[in-house]
Formats: structure tokens, sequence, C-alpha cells
């Protein structure tokens, strides 16, 4: 009985052991950093100044004489000489005339198109589904109080009910057809004979580009800018100009167009003229535009400089006054957090014997299970990023897409991570 107690208390010693190893064991593992990782990728980083000027251009400003206006081309449409550019109407029941004109343009288009289709081999039952779908979609319109596309619900409706009725053999089809197009069109030209009485066409009596908005600094042309000062450019800046009188719109009547901008004082920019530089927009236009430095007068307080771009000319017709990024520079790069990036400090022997410090700065990525080191160069320094570039070209060297260590410890070369 004694040999028997004793070997059950060895057992359970034993057994009570393991498990005090097991759990010493969890608790550690469980104190240990995680192993935490990021993606590298490509970056780049503009390099500038922040300047702030106005936009100029060759511009011919359109004058009309009415209450109601008509633009017909779109902001920043091309237009030919002889174009019709805008419908100038006397009062708003002309205006309503013209909204009709177009309207029964519109019916007339689609009737007469029933009418040439009428004839034509038919698949009645998929126009039977057609004329179902459209009769539902009419109603969801008119339920949910969307009136913007009744009308040519109604109407598109109405070309296939006369297209059915042709199909299952309905003679009488074509006369309504043509009947209703006779009528649409008497009601067209008396309305078209009373709207020439009371509305006037202005045309484009040049070549360009269109826009919609005058706003008084038309008068700020091209030829101005040989002799503009830092003192004109902040007062045509701060001055709120009033548009012309009577003015519709306005062309823009030469494809090369101007920004000239303030920029900061002194010469830290290092701006060439001749150069061609990245001017980035972020306001009212979003994009980036190569333009040519045309001229520069460096300053102490503010530089005045001036571009011009034959490019994106119809982007900008609505810009005067803008805020910009003059780009000098660009920097390409890996972009890292800053917490992956390790700098490595070993003691160097110089020729004369005495002893100097030299950093290294590495960052280690995870190649299989097992840390891998990779000496880069800094190339930039962000708040919260580091763009780096390998020293070397090896085949071990920091590429885009490696899988970046971000453990701050106890890391090293070869070290199983995984």
């Amino acid at each position: 009985m004694k040999e028997s107690t004793l070997a059950t208390k060895i057992m359970i010693g034993l057994l009570c052991a393991g498990v005090l190893v097991y759990l010493a064991l969890y608790l550690l593992l469980g104190f240990q950093e995680e192993l935490a990782t990021t993606t590298a990728y490509t970056y780049s980083v503009n390099q500038g100044a922040e300047a702030t000027g106005i936009l100029v251009r060759e511009e011919r400003v359109l004058s009309g004489a009415g209450g109601y206006v008509e633009l017909v081309p779109s902001e920043g449409e091309k237009t030919a000489a002889g174009d019709a550019v805008a419908l100038v109407y006397s009062d708003a029941s002309a205006l309503s005339a013209q909204q009709a004109i177009q309207t029964l343009r519109a019916e007339i288009e689609q009737l007469q198109y029933a009418l040439s289709t009428g004839t034509q081999s038919v698949d009645v039952s998929r126009l039977d589904g057609q004329v179902v779908s459209s009769i539902v979609s009419l109603r969801a319109l008119a339920a949910s109080g969307d009136l913007s596309d009744l009308e040519d619900s109604a109407l598109n409706l109405r070309t296939m009910v006369f297209q059915r009725d042709y199909a299952y053999g309905d003679t009488g089809a074509a006369q309504d057809i043509s009947q209703l197009i006779a009528d649409k069109q008497s009601q067209l030209d008396t309305l078209n004979t009373s709207l020439s009485q009371v509305s006037q066409t202005i045309y484009a009596p040049v070549s360009g580009v269109f826009s919609g908005q005058v706003d008084g600094c038309e008068s700020l042309t091209p030829d101005l800018l040989d002799s503009l000062t830092v003192q004109q450019l902040s007062a045509w800046m701060d001055a709120s100009a009033a548009p012309a009188p009577n003015a519709i719109g306005k062309l823009v009547t030469d494809s090369t167009w101007y920004f000239a901008a303030l920029l900061p004082g002194g010469d830290q920019l290092q701006l060439t003229q001749g150069n061609t530089y990245t001017i980035s927009f972020s306001s009212d236009f979003y994009g980036n535009v190569d333009m040519a430095l045309e001229r520069i007068v460096p300053g102490e307080e503010q530089t005045l400089a001036i571009f011009s771009a034959r490019s994106h000319l119809s982007d900008t017709t609505l810009l005067r006054v803008q805020t910009v990024d003059v780009v000098t520079d660009t920097i390409e790069g890996i972009r890292v957090p800053r917490r992956a990036l390790r700098v490595e400090t070993e003691d160097v022997e110089q020729e004369d014997g005495s002893v100097r410090q030299q950093n290294t700065y590495v960052v280690y990525t995870v190649v299989g299970r097992q840390a891998e080191r990779k000496e880069v160069e800094v190339v930039y320094t962000g708040d919260t990023f580091y763009l780096l570039r390998p020293v070397d070209n090896s085949s071990s060297r920091l590429r885009a897409g490696d899988e970046v260590i971000l453990n701050t410890s106890d890391i090293y070369e070869g070290k199983v991570v995984r």
C-alpha cells in the first residue's frame, strides 16, 4: 500500500509540474510582441511652393439686350465664327415658347420615326413587353413625383403604341400618325413666327472657346503681361471688377493662356525662365498642367512669375483667381512608416587613428519565415513616413511590395519570425 501511495504522489507531482511549465510558456509567449508588418509601396512627393495668381486669356465679351438668355454652346465648347451662341428673349412667355418649340420638334421626330418604321417587320411579343414596361416606368415616375423625364417617357410610349397598331394590321394608324404630325407641325410654325418677333439670336463674331462667365477681368489681356508688376497683379487680384453691361458670355480667341502668379520672395525655388513646370490646381479644377515660365521678376518679399500653356483651356474657362502649387521637383521612392526604419551605428577608424561613428539605415522584411536585412538611404522625410531607396541593386534589395517589419526590438538577420 505504501509503494502504491508513493508512486501516486510522484505521478501527481510530475503532472502538476507539466501543467506549470505549460502555463509559464503560455504566459511568456503571450507577453511577447506580435509580429507587425506593412507593405512598402512606390510613392512620390512634389516639392515647390504655393502661389496665388490670376488666369489671363485673350477674351472677347458677347453682349445682348433682353431679360432672358438661353446659351446654346456648353461651357468650354469650341465655337466657329457665325455659330449661334445665345438666344435672347424679351420676356418669360418668349422663353416658354422656345421650350415648347423644342418639345414639339422632339415629338415630331419621334412620330416620323414611328411612321417610317411602322411597315417594317416587328417582334409583336417583344413590342408588347416594351409597352408594358414603359407603362410601369411611367407610373413609377408619376408616383415618385419625378417629372423630369415624364414627357419623354409619355412620348416614347405613344410611339410604341403606334408601332403596335401597325403590327396588328390597323390600317388607320398611318393616317393617325400623319395627321398628328401635320397638327404639331402647324403648332410649330405658329410658335416660330411669334417667337421671331420677341427674340434675338446672338452669333459668334469669331471662332473661339465659349464661356458663359463674364467677371470683369477680361480687360487684363496677354499684351499687358510684359510690363506687369507685383503691385499691379496684387491690385487685379484684390479688385472687385464689374462685368460689362448686357454681357451674356465671352469667347476665348487664343489657344494660349497664361497664369500670372505671386510666389515667395528670394531665389529658394531657383526658377529658370524658359523651363517647364507643373502647376497643380486643387480648387475649382483638379488637375496638373505643364506650363512654360515666360517671365520672372524676383523680389525680396514676392516674386512675379508668368506661366503659359496651350492645353486644358476648355477645363479652365471658369477659373480666374486661383491658389496653386508650383512643382519644381518630384522625389520618388519606396514609402514605409517611420517606425520601420532602423539606424545601426558602428565605430569606423580613420586614417589618422581617430574613431568616427557611422550610421547605416536598414529595414527588415519578411522573406519566407525569416527576417532579411536590407540597407537603404533616406531621400525624403515626411511627418509619418520615409521615402527610401536601396543602396545597391542586388537581388536582396528593398522593392515595392516587400512586407516590411515594424517591430522595433529584437530583430536581426535570419531571425525566424513566423
